[in-house]
């Protein structure tokens, strides 16, 4: 739709048009009725309108500000709980030497002030303040509030508020004899392991791919555009997927959920292989053979898609 330009104001002449005489009183008062008064007769329009911190996802300081300070305060507030899995008894290393006396506590408030449970948050912090840390760092041109990821999409939100749940309820009402796994040492450091590798995975993919690197799947390609096969690529071809997987999965065996392990996998696994194929129809438009040569060399790392 082409648009009109506006048409420039006439020069003024250089030949003064002719007026009227006026009087001294009348141009007083013209003068008089163009001067502002000092006190408005009306309210001033216009005013700016603040919008107050974590109302939406707008890109504005206090919206980054505030949630910086959240996620910071959650991780602090996590690895305080946290720290009692050195300090105390929390974890069982041998559930053959050990018995249900030897576990801790068991009630709700107890469950809702888990150990475990406080690594969890600290590292589910942790995740969202490097996504924006990463992406501001090495790709600043796409950071934003939704640079945090947190706008992830409700499904993703209902995933660990679930999680979350499942951990707190079995933690308080399983048989004591059942409860063991959940505290078993072995199982929650596995659990931890496949989280900081997940974490270092997916931030190591980011910083590699540098402003390649989107949240979003790029329909068009831009000039800047390059295929990124080194470093971290050259291991896996999806490695921010892969980092994301190993990091979700993680959590939940880290907490000791039999149902969050399965059902977290099932779903990212669809949810993968779906976005897989679907981002690599564009990366082969884009890239052409280059891409199908990369694609048969490298995998993904993530299990059971190849």
């Amino acid at each position: 739709m082409s648009v009109e330009p506006t048409p420039p104001a006439p020069a003024p002449s250089s030949t003064p048009e002719s007026k009227a005489p006026v009087s001294d009183k009348a141009a007083a008062e013209d003068a008089t009725a163009n001067t502002p008064s000092a006190t408005p007769s009306a309210p001033l329009q216009g005013h700016f309108k603040v919008e107050w911190p974590l109302t939406s996802f707008a890109s504005t300081p206090h919206n980054v500000a505030s949630i910086a300070f959240c996620l910071g305060a959650l991780c602090m507030l996590g690895a305080t709980s946290a720290s009692a899995l050195v300090c105390g008894k929390h974890l069982v290393w041998s559930t053959s030497a050990t018995t249900t006396a030897d576990l801790p506590p068991q009630g709700l408030v107890e469950a809702i002030k888990s150990p475990v449970l406080g690594l969890y948050l600290s590292c589910w912090a942790t995740f969202h303040l490097l996504e924006f840390l990463v992406t501001s760092m090495w790709n600043p041109a796409k950071l934003s509030v939704s640079s945090y990821l947190l706008d992830n999409g409700k499904p993703y939100h209902i995933a660990h508020a679930v999680g979350i749940i499942e951990h707190i309820l079995e933690e308080a009402y399983l048989r004591p004899e059942w409860r063991l796994y959940k505290h078993n040492g072995s199982l929650v450091l596995f659990g931890f392991g496949l989280v900081v590798g997940g974490q270092i995975l997916r931030s190591f993919a980011m910083y590699t791919a540098g402003s390649n690197f989107a949240h979003l799947v790029a329909y068009s390609k831009l000039p800047t555009h390059q295929l990124v096969t080194h470093g971290i690529y050259s291991w896996s071809r999806h490695p921010s997927y892969a980092g994301f997987t190993w990091w979700a999965v993680g959590t939940q065996v880290m907490l000791g959920n039999p149902f969050g392990v399965i059902a977290f996998s099932a779903v990212l696994y669809r949810f993968f292989s779906v976005r897989i194929k679907f981002e690599e129809q564009y990366l082969i438009k884009f890239f052409g053979d280059e891409y199908v040569k990369y694609r048969e060399r490298v995998p993904t790392r993530i299990l059971f898609i190849r």
